[in-house]
This record gives structure tokens, sequence and C-alpha cells, in this order.
């Protein structure tokens, strides 16, 4: 009888290789972006290129395991706002967290840009970040406390809108305008798209 087991857990040891490498590598291509070579993720996660190089082949699979070390730092903040009793607290924490992770990772979204990572994980997010966010969302509408003719189809319009605003600095004071805007009872008529 076959079984579905995932992938087996990595030593101890290994992974702790695995998260030096991951680690190193996030700090280099924040200060030198791509070009960084491999060589110099090896240096600074005090492993050597061997190393490097058998655990990630390419500098693509090396970025798309800082995406997902991202993510699941992500993920837990995600979960305490669906968590949230009220659902318009929930709601502005999980966008909260979306533009936490966003403020501190602008080097690497920056870099997924240019390598046209951000195209492929484009479903991921989608599942992993974006589907809590509309559930989030449908809860508040349902609660009577979110703007009713908001379509969850514009949750990313709305985080691009504050996320403009985070190399400022001040991005929270245009979530919490942004939020006021959304929040019912006094909601002005959108025009039609």
């Amino acid at each position: 009888m076959a079984t579905t087991a995932g992938p087996r857990p990595l030593r101890a040891d290994a992974q702790r290789n695995h998260d030096r490498i991951v680690g190193a590598a996030d700090e280099a291509f924040a200060e030198q972006g791509l070009e960084v070579s491999m060589e110099e993720i090896a240096r600074r996660a005090g492993v050597g290129p061997a190393t490097v190089y058998r655990r990630f082949p390419s500098k693509a699979l090396l970025l798309r395991a800082i995406v997902d070390a991202r993510l699941a730092q992500l993920e837990p903040s995600i979960a305490a706002a669906l968590a949230a009793e009220d659902a318009w607290d929930g709601f502005v924490a999980g966008l909260r967290s979306v533009l936490e992770a966003q403020a501190a990772n602008t080097s690497l979204l920056q870099i997924l840009a240019q390598v046209g990572e951000l195209t492929a994980l484009k479903g991921e997010l989608h599942t992993r970040v974006f589907g809590p966010l509309r559930e989030l969302m449908a809860r508040a509408q349902a609660s009577g406390q979110l703007r009713a003719d908001l379509d969850p189809a514009e949750l990313p319009i709305l985080i691009r809108m504050v996320a403009t605003t985070i190399d400022s600095s001040s991005w929270q004071r245009y979530l919490a305008l942004l939020s006021d805007a959304l929040r019912t009872p006094v909601p002005t008529a959108l025009p039609n798209r």
C-alpha cells in the first residue's frame, strides 16, 4: 500500500543551515539586489557555497524560500484576524497585517517584481492571503459594519492605495483614513465602474 507522505523533514543541522541561508539571502538581496552572488550568500550564512547550491540550485528557488518564510510569518496574523470576535476589528487587523508585511519587505517585493515572480505567485497569494481577507470582508459586511457596495475584487486595489504610502512611514494614518471611509453606517454611493 502506497503512502502519501509529504517531503521528509530536514535534520536539525540541515534545517539550521536552510534557515541561515534563507536569512542571509534575504538580507543580501535587500542590500545588493539580484546581483548578489551565491558565494556572498554562503559567506553571510556561514556555510560553504556547495551547501547553498545543494539546497538552492538557483536564485529563483532561494527567492521562493524567502517568500514562503514571509508568508509563514504573515499567516498567524491573518489567523488572529479571522479569530477576532468583532468582524470590523478582524477586517482592519487583516489589512494591517498585510500592510505591515509589505512595509517590512519592500525590497523583496521589488526584486520579485523584477524577476516576474510576483506574477507566478499571484495564485498562491490569493489563496493564502486574499482568500482569508475576502472572508474577513464578508464577515464585516454581514455584520453591517463595512460598506455593502464594496466588491471583494477591490481588496488588492485598496491595499495598493495604502501601500503606496509605505515609504513615507505614515501608512498607518492612511489605513485609518481608508478604514473610516469604508465603515458604515453612512456610506456614500459609489459611481458605477
